[in-house]
């Protein structure tokens, strides 16, 4: 078990909320027990796989969708055979 390195006594406001002082963690998961004790773990969340840029063509397209600026439909056939080319 790790060592205790700080103790503080807390109070839930009016919104049932528990503020804590000087939270190394911006995000937690609490479990609750049946005996009333709850236990904090860090979370830290991952950056996304895609990256900002990519997310907005992706919003740029879909609006250009919205709008009815599409562009003339694929035929499968002729990109495999493309493919069979190479």
């Amino acid at each position: 078990m790790a060592d205790v390195i700080k103790e503080v006594d807390v109070k839930k406001d009016a919104r049932n909320r528990v503020t804590l002082p000087d939270a190394a963690f911006e995000h937690y998961h609490v479990r609750v027990f049946a005996d009333g004790h709850y236990e904090l773990y860090p979370r830290v969340l991952a950056e996304p796989l895609i990256s900002t840029r990519t997310l907005e063509m992706m919003d740029a397209s879909m609006a250009s969708l919205e709008e009815g600026q599409v562009g003339e439909p694929l035929d499968p056939d002729t990109m495999l055979s493309a493919l069979d080319d190479v």
